[in-house]
């Protein structure tokens, strides 16, 4: 089944001194089986992430390109040793903070 496509372009700006990068823009062109837009929106609405509206599309977008390669090339030796880490990282990224569950279950202890 086809997938969402992107066209991705990175922009060089400034190098680790604020001096302008002279270099031509990068675009390419990428599918993915998830509405990347929609994640980067979710996850800027997320309060336990912290880490401000840019990083966290910054994040969500690395992410999603990075899964989508990983699972394209499931066998590839090279994703081996983070096939179970980075399963655990995205129930984790899924189901919200640690800091989140243990709140809502302090909540639910005072429910009863």
């Amino acid at each position: 089944m086809p997938g969402y496509r992107y066209r991705i372009t990175i922009e060089p700006l400034t190098d680790r001194k604020g001096e302008a990068i002279d270099k031509a823009p990068v675009t390419f062109e990428a599918e993915n089986h998830d509405e990347i837009l929609s994640i980067i929106e979710r996850l800027q609405a997320r309060e336990d992430l912290g880490f401000g509206q840019e990083k966290t599309a910054a994040f969500a977008l690395g992410l999603k390109l990075f899964s989508e390669t990983m699972m394209e090339n499931r066998k590839h030796p090279l994703f081996e040793p983070l096939r179970g880490a980075f399963k655990d990282f995205m129930i984790l990224l899924k189901k919200g903070s640690p800091r989140d569950h243990s709140v809502n279950m302090q909540n639910s202890d005072h429910a009863e």
